[in-house]
């Protein structure tokens, strides 16, 4: 069982979105050097999801590190992408709720899509 879902735990809440680590994490430099091994470790252990009453991101292994935001503090999401990280559908992701707390999530996976999840979990379907 993944970390999001075993607490993501109330009957009323549901997942609406899963985003994890882009692929592209396994041709660093550094992953050669640890036989890619750390990104493995890396991809596995590293979510974000949106779910009907927060955003939550994840990671770490033997080391967790959570970041929960109820959809009612969510401020906005920024995304930055260069022109390659677009090509390829991957993007850093900054959530940033009301009072300051932010989170960031490099090489997610479509972040457009999380984004989109994030703004419909609140606002409704557009």
């Amino acid at each position: 069982m993944r970390y999001i879902d075993s607490i993501v735990t109330a009957s009323e809440e549901r997942i609406l979105h899963r985003a994890r680590l882009h692929w592209t994490i396994f041709f660093r430099p550094s992953s050669i050097l640890t036989l890619f091994l750390v990104p493995l470790v890396q991809w596995l252990t590293c979510e974000a999801v949106v779910t009907s009453r927060r955003i939550v991101i994840a990671s770490g292994w033997l080391t967790r590190h959570t970041f929960e935001l109820p959809l009612s503090r969510f401020e906005s999401i920024w995304i930055q992408q260069s022109i390659i990280a677009r090509l390829l559908g991957f993007g850093s992701v900054l959530v940033v709720g009301v009072g300051g707390g932010r989170r960031e999530f490099a090489h997610m996976a479509q972040p457009l899509a999380f984004q989109r999840a994030a703004e419909e979990a609140m606002y409704g379907p557009h």
